[in-house]
């Protein structure tokens, strides 16, 4: 629903969405809005799940960490 916010109400063809053309660079663009929404879903204040899933964020975090 995010890029209604590019939707000023012109038709397909004069709707300037900020995609690039080229397949490559668009779908880089997609994934990196992609993680943008999901982070903001995960870690809204109405996400009933929101604390468990940042323990379990931290506990991979901690998990995980390289030595040094």
């Amino acid at each position: 629903m995010r890029h209604l916010e590019t939707w000023f109400g012109e038709t397909q063809l004069k709707w300037d969405n900020g995609f690039p053309i080229v397949h490559t660079p668009k779908k880089a663009c997609l994934t990196r809005l992609r993680k943008k929404y999901a982070v903001k879903i995960v870690c809204s204040q109405a996400n009933t799940l929101r604390d468990e899933v940042m323990a379990e964020v931290v506990a991979y975090n901690v998990a995980n960490r390289f030595p040094g």
